[in-house]
């Protein structure tokens, strides 16, 4: 019987759970296993496998359990039953994702009705369109790129649909002293499923609740990029219907800024980008040449939008736990100073990328990330510290400290 929240909203507490004894070599990713480790049993999610072990963690656990063996693996989940209803996690993720799918349709044909100009920037699309077939998992958000002029009207659409906006601002000072809105997220449940809508007025990957953090990094580079995103767009089909997406050297370079901003944390976000490589052929092997066109057009947007510090770790943790094709000439193409390889490597030592952490944790990660990384010289990030959305964060972090408050904080 499941007893808990770590795997909500798939299993409810009180759930009757049916397992069946699996070899370990049939198990993937995704898979839901009852675990026996430390003397303790527990139901959560495969996210990761190697031929030797696998790391499994609770859908709703900041940390990951650490690696589990095949003799601590005791069963698969097949089947749950709930209040006399049996079911199983392939039923819940298939009417959860055609219900967002349903939503996204409705959302898109509103948007193009309204003469909106967005691009889908991550969500259900890419996953059907390269996975091909609906998510193993909850899979309750879509971001989508529009210009700021038609922020009004798609806010509009969406509480015509039922959705309400999420205040997410940390606090009256904060709101007050942020110079620009990047986002605005709405959320509506549908047959207890949670769907979200976050829509970007740029391609923000830094500190959204902070603002412009121009010496950091150029605000006007945002800017180009955001342009670059929205004039490079491409078309794909899923069941017939056309859905705006990112170019491909774009999608790349968004979801690989996109696990920066997660401090490089979660990596059901690298399977992503690992599933996008290899099924968009862009492997070396494909080409007479050792160096694909595509990765050339990649690495030289990072390097023109000055990109390489916050990247970098990405395309190495691809290799790293999947094996991805990138080929050295593109390691060598973006790779930082030394300077900041030290603190990279630093990074990769005391980061997992298999847990989570809090907000207050993650934010104050974020920032040094940031501040590091970043590709200003060092007489500018210092100056930071004269940011009035910076001084009034670092001091109301301090005073959330001390307060013993320390789970709010900066995203």
């Amino acid at each position: 019987m499941a007893d808990g929240k770590s795997m909500f909203p798939l299993f409810h507490s009180g759930d009757i759970l049916y397992l069946k004894k699996i070899s370990f070599g049939k198990l993937k990713t995704d898979d839901i296993v009852m675990v026996e480790k430390n003397k303790k049993r527990f139901v959560h999610r495969i996210i990761y496998k190697t031929k030797d072990f696998a790391i499994t963690k609770g859908d709703n656990n900041l940390l990951s359990d650490g690696r589990v063996y095949p003799s601590q693996i005791l069963g698969k989940v097949i089947k749950c039953k709930r209040k006399n209803r049996m079911f199983s996690p392939e039923d819940i993720y298939l009417v959860q994702s055609t219900l967002y799918f349903g939503e996204i349709i409705k959302i898109k044909n509103e948007f193009e009705n309204g003469k909106i100009d967005y691009v889908i920037l991550k969500g259900l699309p890419i996953h059907l369109y390269y996975e091909k077939t609906h998510p193993k998992r909850v899979y309750a958000d879509c971001d989508l790129l529009l210009k700021k002029q038609n922020r009004e009207k798609a806010e509009e659409i969406l509480v015509k649909f039922g959705y309400q906006k999420i205040k997410n601002d940390l606090s009256r000072g904060h709101k007050f002293l942020r110079d620009k809105t990047t986002e605005v997220l709405y959320r509506k449940y549908l047959n207890g499923f949670p769907v979200f809508f976050d829509l970007h007025f740029e391609a923000a990957f830094l500190m959204t609740q902070l603002g412009s953090l121009n010496l950091l990094y150029p605000q006007k580079n945002i800017e180009k990029l955001t342009d670059d995103f929205l004039e490079e767009k491409r078309i794909i089909k899923i069941k017939g219907i056309d859905f705006p997406v990112l170019s491909l050297s774009n999608l790349i370079l968004y979801l690989s800024l996109h696990f920066f901003h997660h401090n490089y944390t979660g990596i059901f976000r690298l399977k992503l980008l690992d599933k996008l490589i290899r099924t968009s052929s862009i492997s070396p092997r494909v080409y007479k040449s050792s160096f694909s066109e595509l990765y050339l057009k990649l690495g030289k947007k990072i390097i023109d939008f000055r990109l390489q510090n916050f990247v970098y770790l990405v395309f190495v943790y691809l290799r790293k736990y999947f094996l991805t094709p990138v080929p050295r000439e593109f390691f060598r193409m973006i790779k930082p100073d030394k300077k900041t390889e030290n603190y990279i490597d630093r990074l990769i030592k005391q980061t997992s990328i298999f847990s989570s952490e809090n907000r207050f944790s993650a934010g104050i990660s974020r920032f040094k990330n940031i501040f590091y990384l970043s590709p200003a010289p060092l007489y500018k990030k210092i100056l930071i510290i004269f940011n009035p959305q910076v001084l009034y964060s670092l001091t109301w972090t301090i005073v959330k400290l001390l307060t013993n408050h320390s789970h709010y904080l900066i995203l």
